[in-house]
């Protein structure tokens, strides 16, 4: 049985008012950093292959949409949708990405009902920890149906979650393992961890690491 009529009866579980609330701000301080010194680790694995050839792209939780006008830079042939729930956040990023091929859609994990279409290539960049751990394998059943066989998923998982963040900012621990477990459950491949690395904008205490899932088919290039 698929997953998707399931999810499509899940409310928005992600609160946004934080977010809405302060969205020229973080815009602000995400756009000062580059994608690249972001997403290093793994676009050495992965930016060949990006450049390759025209690839269907999905940037979920795109925010001040960097990332998603990064990746729509790197081939002309390329298609990105980004995906962001918070509607103050969208705007900032629609305006950071109108010149680039992205194309913005109000939408929100688990269900990302309003997502069609598979995707060679899944970016959630600092999003996982606003899942509670009891919706993550919903929403990895989704991001595995919207996954071409031979895609990748990229998981950037913040791994320092402090106790106002949890209340202020719904945030909830997050681990490589745990990841790592829903994915071979769901029957999807663990290509690549990265080690724990700092945080880019170098916020003090906060670390981060990468994972590369891949789907029935995928190998690193």
């Amino acid at each position: 049985m698929r997953l998707f009529p399931l999810l499509l009866r899940l409310e928005r579980i992600v609160p946004l008012d934080y977010y809405q609330r302060h969205a020229t701000e973080l815009a602000t301080r995400y756009q000062q950093v580059s994608a690249r010194a972001v997403h290093g680790d793994w676009l050495t694995l992965l930016e060949p292959w990006l450049l390759a050839a025209p690839r269907s792209l999905l940037d979920v939780g795109a925010g001040s949409g960097r990332d998603a006008a990064f990746l729509a830079g790197l081939h002309q042939g390329h298609s990105v949708v980004a995906i962001e729930p918070c509607q103050a956040l969208s705007a900032q990023g629609q305006c950071h990405t109108r010149e680039a091929a992205v194309a913005w859609v109000n939408d929100a994990m688990p269900a990302l009902s309003r997502v069609t279409g598979t995707f060679d290539l899944i970016l959630l960049s600092a999003v996982w920890m606003h899942l509670p751990p009891e919706s993550r394998p919903l929403a990895l059943a989704r991001l595995h149906e919207l996954l071409s066989p031979d895609g990748y998923l990229v998981l950037s998982l913040r791994l320092v979650v402090s106790e106002q963040e949890m209340r202020e900012r719904a945030m909830y621990p997050v681990a490589a393992d745990d990841v790592e477990q829903l994915a071979l459950g769901e029957g999807m491949t663990l290509l690549h961890v990265s080690e724990p690395q700092g945080d880019a904008l170098a916020r003090t205490g906060l670390s981060w690491q990468s994972l590369i899932l891949g789907g029935k088919h995928a190998r690193l290039p």
